[in-house]
């Protein structure tokens, strides 16, 4: 059951990072042609680049975790013996729930509210649907970790997963 939530969410975090990065693309183009074969800045452009780059990169993060690909220091770790090295990779796991827990979706939500009522220059959006990027990576990165801390993974890739979301 875990694996199959995972798996749907791994692929959904692929298609909707994946869309906004050819829409980021598609945009980007758009700010050259207008800016240099038009000699119309677009307005929206820019704009819409920076806060897309959150979103795509708060997200990316989270699928990070899922598929074990952020950054990791073991050289320390891995002089311990494997009896310690599981028991500073299960603290590790549980400060990185609680740090996800209250800064990124406690404090997240904190600001997403705090900014509903600041509309963005060009776009015209509420600021806090840029900032809702911080708690909604916080509840992913908090369910990966949390999944492995319950099953006990030892952070190997899931093999599976990898074969879904390969490109072929």
């Amino acid at each position: 059951m875990i694996n199959s939530i995972n798996r749907v969410l791994g692929k959904v975090i692929i298609f909707l990072s994946s869309t906004m990065f050819g829409v980021m693309v598609l945009v980007a183009v758009w700010q050259v042609v207008s800016r240099y074969l038009l000699n119309s800045p677009s307005t929206f452009s820019e704009e819409f680049l920076r806060y897309s780059l959150i979103w795509v990169t708060m997200i990316g993060g989270a699928y990070a975790f899922h598929i074990k690909k952020h950054i990791a220091i073991d050289m320390f770790v891995e002089r311990f013996s494997t009896g310690i090295q599981n028991r500073i990779r299960q603290c590790a796991l549980i400060f990185l729930v609680l740090f996800s827990l209250i800064v990124m979706v406690y404090g997240g939500i904190q600001i997403v509210l705090l900014t509903m009522t600041q509309q963005t220059v060009s776009l015209g959006i509420p600021m806090g649907y840029v900032y809702l990027s911080l708690p909604v990576s916080g509840v992913l990165i908090t369910w990966f970790t949390v999944v492995e801390l319950v099953t006990g993974s030892n952070g190997a890739i899931n093999e599976s997963i990898e074969e879904d979301l390969s490109i072929h």
